[in-house]
């Protein structure tokens, strides 16, 4: 069922509090046309952004999140005395990403989902081409309370090959505004300062720090985007660019908050190869320069007037 968060409603970002209809909105449903691609790439190229409720059978997320938990109470994470499937974090409150263990983040459970034939079909329309692949990686992340991401574009992350790639977040589990939410900034796509300097990085080319800021307020005040989220359900979906800035909130809940991001691209343009199998059986991935210093980011800002 969709939930429809008023204007007035606080929300709590880490030190910051901020109100819908002021610094954050909601994000807007389309659903609707999700199987207009014509009606889709006209929004996204405008918005940055699609927000699409339901997109994944709810069921087969929540046997996605079943799973992720099993795996997260094999290790130890889950509140003795509580059942698996609450979700409810232990004593240790320990986040876990399944980056690079296969048996879960690959799990038929987890696959049936981002890799089904209803999520490739779709990208294949919503990029006019006739296959389409997505990485090997997949960035299955289990946050406690506390947990979250900073503020950053893909790009600088996994931006190399074709600039013609998504990526897709995807909820398995309920996540209200207390849980974490994924958390854009609208218009970010669209920087052109932004995207000249911090968005032509490559973190492991430059070696640099690749997170832009870890505060909401500076983003809102300074730059001026609108912060904007949603309460999710489980199946519900953001898809966004590589130049669109975003993060999610610190889990402010004793559950879990699961979600996973996948990244989709025409088949027949230039990959990351950073991120696909290699004959070893594994990938390269980020921070694979070992010994290095990391340039730190404000630093760079200060270089780029961005401070």
């Amino acid at each position: 069922m969709k939930t429809k968060i008023p204007d007035g409603t606080k929300f709590q970002f880490g030190q910051h509090t901020f109100q819908f209809g002021q610094e954050v909105v909601e994000l807007t449903d389309s659903a609707a046309i999700r199987n207009n691609p014509e009606a889709l790439r006209s929004r996204f190229q405008e918005d940055g952004y699609l927000f699409i409720r339901g997109f994944h059978d709810a069921q087969k997320s929540q046997l996605a999140a079943f799973f992720t938990l099993d795996a997260i109470a094999d290790r130890g994470g889950i509140k003795e005395g509580t059942p698996i499937e609450s979700g409810i974090v232990g004593r240790k409150n320990q986040s876990f990403s399944f980056f690079r263990q296969t048996e879960v983040a690959h799990a038929k459970e987890i696959l049936d989902l981002v890799d089904s034939n209803d999520t490739f079909c779709f990208f294949e329309r919503f990029f006019h081409t006739k296959k389409v692949i997505t990485f090997d990686k997949r960035w299955l992340r289990c946050m406690a309370n506390g947990g979250c991401n900073h503020f950053h574009y893909d790009q600088v992350y996994v931006g190399r090959g074709t600039p013609n790639r998504c990526t897709m977040w995807s909820a398995l589990t309920d996540i209200s505004l207390e849980d974490g939410p994924l958390v854009i900034c609208l218009g970010s796509h669209q920087h052109k300062k932004l995207r000249e300097t911090y968005g032509k990085m490559d973190m492991d080319r430059d070696l640099i720090d690749a997170v832009f800021t870890s505060d909401p307020a500076e983003l809102a005040h300074k730059f001026g985007f609108k912060l904007a989220t949603a309460h999710f359900h489980p199946g519900d979906v953001v898809i966004f660019g590589m130049f669109m800035m975003h993060s999610t909130a610190p889990n402010l809940s004793d559950r879990y908050r699961i979600s996973i991001d996948t990244r989709y691209q025409p088949a027949d343009e230039e990959k990351d190869d950073r991120f696909f199998f290699r004959e070893d059986g594994k990938w390269l991935g980020n921070f694979y320069n070992k010994g290095v210093t990391y340039k730190p980011m404000d630093e760079l800002r200060h270089q780029w007037g961005l401070t």
